[in-house]
């Protein structure tokens, strides 16, 4: 992101992360380590009367039954990315409001296709063809969440309805692929994963489903940063990785990231096809909407037909706000906004 040169030069030892200066809607006040974030309405805002609030205070709670807590308590205003788990909980709570919608932030599993069995493109369709997204998003997501066959949701622009098309849950086409590409039924693949309750529960509906269709996984977890590093860094541990991607303001960014040949989460760094890369430059050449979008139809055919990725779930983000919040409206980025919003009688 780009950073004030001024800023830059004042600041003490160039360290400007806790003195941020912007040309967004609120202006930095103070941070409390742990505690609290407090911001005011940047009145040089460039946008003509918002933000509407005078001042947000963010409240730093790891705990997030305790966020919960201080909202339905009337502690705090508003909490977001509450765990699906939360909703019946939090719904309980008559002195709030649940809101709830689509994002880009898609539970999947990353693949490295270029070490086995990976490496076989049969096997990574046997795999998206084994994966019942529909239970997986009731089971793991208490329904809070949309189906995923590709890394755009049904909201976004750019999403392709045929491509959606290319994975229906099928265990017996699964199994026809793995015997194609000379796949002992069993054989046990190793992914990474995390050891938190709700993704230890994502994976062992997935071992299940998976089993039916004679793939046999494992999961070895470790914590998010060292999962990640082993997977994506040198070590390039596991053929595949249980985790999510949190989507990018632009469809470009999300499919140069995971799908060219040196980009980091491509975890083997292995080749595309080269019609992949150039339908990749060509979503980012132009302006117009159509241009873009028929790019993106290539771009994303192309990544699912290969079968680069098992994309599972676009998990909705969750809010939980006192009834004196008004205007509050999810976006697909699943980050808060709040210029629009204020607080009823304040």
């Amino acid at each position: 992101m780009m950073v004030s040169p001024a800023a830059l030069k004042a600041a003490e030892g160039g360290v400007v992360t806790r003195k941020p200066v912007g040309a967004g809607a609120y202006s930095f006040v103070s941070w409390a380590d742990g505690e609290k974030i407090v911001v005011k309405r940047n009145e040089k805002y460039w946008k003509p009367e918002r933000p509407l609030p005078d001042s947000i205070e963010i409240s730093i709670i790891p705990e997030l039954t305790t966020g919960a807590r201080s909202v339905t308590a009337g502690q705090n205003d508003l909490i977001y990315q509450l765990p699906p788990r939360q909703k019946v909980i939090i719904e309980r709570a008559s002195s709030v409001k649940v809101v709830h919608g689509p994002t880009l932030y898609v539970f999947q599993i990353f693949l490295n296709w270029a070490k086995p069995p990976f490496d076989n493109i049969k096997v990574r369709q046997a795999l998206n063809f084994a994966i019942d997204r529909e239970s997986f998003v009731k089971a793991a997501l208490a329904g809070l969440a949309e189906p995923a066959y590709m890394n755009l949701p049904k909201a976004h622009w750019a999403y392709d309805a045929e491509v959606a098309k290319l994975y229906p849950y099928d265990p017996d086409k699964a199994r026809k692929l793995l015997a194609e590409a000379a796949f002992k039924d069993g054989t046990p693949i190793e992914f990474g994963g995390y050891p938190d309750q709700d993704s230890v529960q994502r994976q062992e509906i997935l071992i299940e489903q998976l089993r039916k269709a004679g793939i046999n996984a494992r999961f070895v977890n470790a914590p998010v940063a060292e999962a990640s590093a082993a997977f994506f860094g040198p070590e390039k541990k596991g053929a595949g990785l249980l985790s999510a991607w949190t989507g990018r303001p632009d469809p470009s960014l999300t499919y140069s990231l995971m799908f060219t040949k040196d980009a980091y989460y491509n975890g083997g760094r292995a080749p595309v096809p080269a019609e992949l890369e150039a339908a990749i430059r060509e979503s980012r050449a132009s302006e117009d909407i159509d241009t873009r979008r028929k790019a993106f139809s290539t771009v994303q055919r192309l990544v699912m037909e290969n079968a680069f990725v098992a994309p599972l779930a676009f998990q909705f983000e969750l809010v939980a706000m006192n009834k004196k919040v008004q205007g509050y409206r999810p976006n697909l980025l699943g980050k808060p906004k709040y210029d629009d919003v204020w607080l009823e009688g304040a």
